[in-house]
């Protein structure tokens, strides 16, 4: 026996979910403002290589527990990568950066003012493979982990705009 009445899901939020078809997105734009309906749960593979900044704007941190996964799914030698949150948001948590050239690894925390994790090509990643995984955890705050591919002296992916 089923009750109906108990069921809080929207048929999107089950579409979003369940439908196995739409797991990955993936995309050649430079600039694309990420949604939860058509992004969150789901993992958006960046395919540009661009002589522009390919950036991935965040929706408003609400705390609905949205999670979007985005991957550099290119190794760019010309623009950047940029994870940005929107509006008054901040991002909370640490990239891991994996140096290609010297084989070693670095890890950066943000500070409470950073809203923006941009991947310059060397010393803050963007050479492929790049991960960024953000969490609508709170108001305002995206929870963030990233596994970036730098090279030289490594250095903070994140800053405040």
């Amino acid at each position: 026996y089923l009750d109906i009445g108990a069921v809080a899901s929207t048929q999107a939020e089950i579409d979003r979910v369940a439908d196995l078809s739409a797991r990955i997105v993936t995309t050649t734009a430079t600039a694309l403002s990420l949604t939860v309906t058509q992004h969150a749960d789901r993992v958006v593979l960046g395919n540009t290589n661009s002589t522009v900044a390919n950036t991935f704007t965040l929706p408003v941190a609400t705390g609905s527990g949205a999670r979007f996964t985005i991957i550099n799914n290119i190794a760019q030698t010309q623009g950047t990568v940029v994870v940005a949150a929107n509006g008054t948001d901040v991002m909370k948590g640490v990239a891991y950066i994996g140096d290609t050239t010297a084989e070693t690894a670095g890890a950066f925390l943000t500070s409470a003012t950073s809203d923006k994790l941009s991947c310059n090509l060397t010393t803050t990643g963007g050479l492929g493979g790049d991960s960024v995984e953000c969490l609508d955890g709170a108001a305002n705050t995206w929870t963030v982990r990233a596994w970036l591919s730098g090279s030289g002296s490594l250095a903070t992916p994140f800053s405040a705009t």
